[in-house]
């Protein structure tokens, strides 16, 4: 990519940022630099993402009808059925699709959809807004926070008492704490009590989910999480049954909502790729394709973990905690890269609609969790 797409401004100081942001500060994930993009690129994404979308949506039902092909454990692959066959009443909120391509010419096509858990929220939310303003006249794709709003204050209209409480939770690393927050302060502008709370201080009964404040018992009518719904099933069956019992018993709303595990389910892009052929979504198999590039991925893989990379030209491979997962192959589609050898990778936030775009980058062609974040205006 052509150099004159970049444009540096001057280092944000501490003090000049909201405190969300120090986190990422002390990490050094920022880069100064912002990519410009072409208006035609970015809704070259957005429609990406709309036709993908569709497409989850369409090979929801269809899978669910063919039964459970993966092997999901009954009680969760239940969950999955029924949330799905009730989804006005268990609405998806928000995810992430990663995107390979789409600049220097080179073929766009979403890799995967982080549409359980999925991160970035701040640095997407606040950081973009914040280097923006030094590009006076200039705009970016950024409808991450009011679209989260818009959301929340329908799932709000569900809820038949005001102020209900709306709880976020996670495992309580300093990150996902942050993540939870941007999540929190959309839920506040949209009506709702926010409360946070790490997992073990949550209270799970037969008659909802609840936080103990003293002698008093507060119940919780909106539980989003920030751990993902694989590890629930995998290595918390006690959860897994309390949380199936609560939403079939309507006593709450858990978002993001069980269906969407098999949509991060790395296994249910093969299903796709059988069932609905297209040319948004990369090409994914079961089985070793008999081509010289492809992508090896462990079907749970987060954070670009346990990758091979292989094309005509080299082979890479990322280290991780996933090396004893079952596998899937995709078509190999390359990153864009700029003249100092880092690759970029798109990610589009998406709810109902498109809402925000953000680009990571990195000094290798797999994409971790050490990536540099970096903003971008409209050019």
């Amino acid at each position: 990519m052509e150099d004159s797409r970049f444009t540096e401004i001057k280092r944000i100081k501490k003090k000049d940022a909201p405190h969300s942001l120090h986190w990422f500060m002390k990490e050094e994930v920022f880069s100064e630099e912002l990519f410009g993009f072409f208006s035609a690129e970015v809704n070259s994404y957005k429609s990406i993402a709309l036709q993908a979308y569709t497409l989850f949506e369409k090979a929801t039902s269809l899978y669910l009808e063919k039964g459970n092909l993966f092997g999901i454990p009954t009680e969760m692959f239940d969950l999955i059925t029924y949330t799905w066959n009730h989804k006005e009443q268990h609405p998806f909120l928000i995810g992430r699709f990663d995107i390979n391509g789409g600049l220097d010419n080179l073929i766009a096509k979403v890799i995967e959809f982080n549409a359980d858990t999925c991160s970035t929220f701040p640095e997407t939310a606040l950081w973009q807004d914040l280097q923006l303003q030094q590009l006076k006249g200039k705009t970016h794709f950024n409808e991450l926070k009011q679209g989260l709003v818009e959301k929340l204050s329908v799932l709000k209209s569900k809820i038949p008492h005001e102020k209900p409480i709306f709880l976020a939770t996670s495992l309580g690393y300093i990150e996902d704490q942050l993540n939870c927050n941007i999540i929190l302060d959309a839920a506040l502008e949209a009506g709702f009590t926010p409360r946070y709370a790490d997992l073990p201080d949550v209270i799970f009964g037969d008659d909802g989910i609840f936080l103990q404040f003293g002698d008093e018992y507060e119940p919780v009518d909106v539980f989003f999480k920030m751990f993902p719904w694989d590890w629930i099933y995998n290595e918390e069956p006690d959860l897994l049954n309390d949380l199936s019992y609560l939403i079939k018993n309507n006593k709450v709303m858990v978002v993001n909502p069980p269906y969407t595990s098999l949509w991060q389910n790395k296994q249910f892009l093969t299903f796709i790729t059988d069932y609905f052929p297209n040319e948004v979504i990369a090409k994914t198999y079961n089985n070793h394709p008999n081509t010289e590039s492809w992508v090896e991925k462990p079907i749970l893989g987060r954070i670009g973990e346990n990758i091979t990379i292989k094309n005509k030209q080299n082979t890479y491979q990322s280290k991780g905690d996933y090396e004893n997962q079952s596998t899937i192959y995709q078509e190999y589609l390359p990153l864009a890269k700029d003249v100092e050898n880092y690759y970029y990778q798109i990610g589009i936030f998406f709810s109902d609609r498109p809402l925000a775009i953000n680009l990571r980058c990195q000094e290798q062609p797999i994409i971790t969790e050490d990536a540099e974040f970096m903003s971008h205006y409209i050019l």
